[in-house]
């Protein structure tokens, strides 16, 4: 699975629109998870209806911003389980039968508002039997290293997340690429730059999908990065690549290519590198 998540800051806007054309295009996602939107299902499919998706939900309060949709592809087996303003909570069936969950998740960006985006999170485990994947714009660090600014952390919001996480079970699956997601675009000493956008995950997850990476993609018409998490199972590489290697041209138009690459050769285990 090739999953996209960004927080695109409005479809309607034409250059956004085109944004989102050209990451479909190049990274082949076969699910995508959109945050601000903007957009009703209407608005969405006059816009975006010829999308290569057959699935979608998409989530909007009238008269409000904000917005998600989630989009997936045939092949994909997902089943909704329940949504609110701020999530999307999928069953996700493999091909083997193994289920996991998916939340494309979005968290409240203002500062007295974040505890309900912990207690959201609290009370999406109770929903979740399983192995869980959690992906979007949580509008929160982890660590001092993920903002860069003149301003400090605030530690007490660095130390809920931490602990809503660790309540969940869940853990930073890490990243690829540039390190901070969002920036205000100020120039000089009044430019803030974090990560915001992140994948975590439960052991059982991780145990299942060892190989998985996220990558922050090129900044695309928003101040968010977008980022993709190419989910990976090490007993699926193995069966693909069995019978040996080859490179298909049209990976080179992923960000992730080198090691998506790497990754398929070291599983073959054989031959001399390129």
């Amino acid at each position: 699975m090739r999953l996209l998540c960004w927080n695109c800051q409005g479809l309607g806007n034409p250059w956004t629109g085109r944004s989102l054309r050209k990451l479909v295009r190049e990274q082949a996602p076969n699910v995508c998870f959109l945050m601000e939107t903007r957009l009703d299902k209407e608005g969405f499919d006059n816009l975006f209806g010829d999308l290569k998706f057959q699935n979608k939900i998409i989530v909007k309060q009238p008269h409000a911003g904000g917005g998600l949709a989630l989009l997936w592809k045939k092949e994909v087996v997902m089943d909704l389980i329940n949504y609110s303003p701020n999530h999307i909570l999928m069953k996700v069936t493999e091909e083997d039968g193994f289920v996991w969950f998916f939340t494309g998740f979005y968290g409240w960006p203002e500062a007295q508002l974040k505890e309900k985006s912990w207690q959201l999170m609290e009370h999406l485990r109770s929903f979740v039997n399983g192995a869980w994947l959690c992906a979007g714009d949580f509008n929160a660090i982890l660590n001092s290293a993920e903002k860069l600014s003149l301003r400090p952390p605030n530690s007490a919001e660095i130390d809920a997340f931490r602990n809503v996480l660790d309540s969940c079970a869940l853990e930073d699956l890490g990243y690829r690429g540039y390190t901070y997601t969002w920036s205000n675009k100020r120039p000089g000493d009044a430019n803030t730059k974090l990560r915001l956008d992140r994948a975590v995950a439960t052991m059982e997850w991780r145990a299942k999908f060892p190989i998985t990476t996220v990558s922050h993609l090129r900044p695309h018409a928003s101040d968010h990065l977008p980022i993709l998490v190419h989910v990976k199972s090490a007993h699926r590489s193995q069966q693909k690549f069995k019978k040996g290697f080859k490179f298909e041209e049209a990976w080179l138009l992923w960000e992730d290519c080198g090691e998506v690459v790497k990754d398929a050769w070291d599983m073959v285990g054989g031959g001399s590198r390129v």
